[in-house]
């Protein structure tokens, strides 16, 4: 009976275990997908006034590539599957994280083939002793085959985040709005300035295509009564409004003389005549 017992027992205990093993999941350990709803898709216009948008929600993150190194010609024609954002990285850097664990990267058709693309600030993984690392604008256009071609790194679109004085890093935003990505800054201490500056896919490249900036006395005024001028620059028209010493605002409009499109490659954010106005 003992012998019979003990048997039993240890059936029951097989048993039991048996059944305990349930096979994992398909899903336990798939990676999440960049949704296509993380940026407006939006039709761009002949002529565009530069005017405030709300930023877009980036998707997913990308782990940064291992090496450092940012030579053009290691990104020239390269080619990403939709799921694989990091394969047209440039080596050294990863996407920009603002706030921390929320890549900036947006998606929408930005050259109107009815296909989203990809635009992203990127960050350099190193930077020199005392400086906070390099940023720059990167843009990849999607294809018929479900892949991201890199376009364009625009090395000087994006201010590092030392760069925004007491208020701290001055990156803002990018967005899509009418079928053109706008690049947003805002900084600085009693004294804050904002930018932001629009870029549209036309002629098989990027152009700047319209700017606004201002600045602004925290203990005076706010940045509705900002001093602050606005550029199309496809058609000459401006906006330029100033606060008196009364506090009331004056605004003048017009139309001036067009002048060459500066491309993105060639944009310089802090260069003392950023829209090339003066030449």
């Amino acid at each position: 009976m003992r012998i019979t017992f003990i048997g039993i027992i240890l059936g029951i205990v097989v048993l039991m275990s048996a059944c305990s093993e349930q096979p994992s999941s398909a899903t336990d350990n798939k990676q999440p997908h960049a949704s296509s709803n993380t940026a407006e898709t939006l039709k761009a216009e002949e002529s565009v006034d530069p005017v405030p948008v709300e930023s877009v929600k980036p998707v997913e993150s990308v782990e940064p590539t291992a090496s450092a190194g940012t030579e053009e010609s290691s990104t020239d024609g390269k080619e990403a599957a939709g799921d694989d954002f990091s394969a047209i990285l440039p080596q050294g850097w990863h996407l920009l994280e603002s706030p921390p664990g929320t890549p900036v990267m947006i998606e929408g058709d930005l050259n109107k083939d009815g296909i989203d693309d990809i635009a992203a600030v990127i960050e350099k993984l190193e930077s020199e002793e005392g400086a906070a690392p390099s940023r720059s604008l990167l843009i990849a256009l999607g294809t018929t085959a479900e892949t991201y071609e890199l376009s364009v790194i625009a090395e000087n679109a994006i201010l590092s985040a030392d760069e925004g004085g007491v208020w701290g890093d001055p990156f803002e935003s990018i967005a899509i709005d009418r079928g053109s990505i706008v690049v947003s800054h805002y900084g600085g201490s009693n004294w804050r300035w904002y930018s932001r500056y629009r870029f549209r896919y036309q002629d098989e490249d990027w152009y700047l295509i319209g700017a606004t900036s201002g600045s602004y006395n925290t203990g005076a005024t706010t940045i509705e009564n900002s001093d602050e001028e606005d550029y199309n620059l496809l058609t000459g028209d401006f906006s330029i409004r100033r606060m008196g010493d009364d506090g009331k605002t004056t605004t003048e409009t017009g139309r001036g003389e067009t002048h060459p499109l500066i491309s993105l490659k060639e944009f310089d954010i802090r260069s003392s005549d950023p829209l090339g106005m003066r030449s």
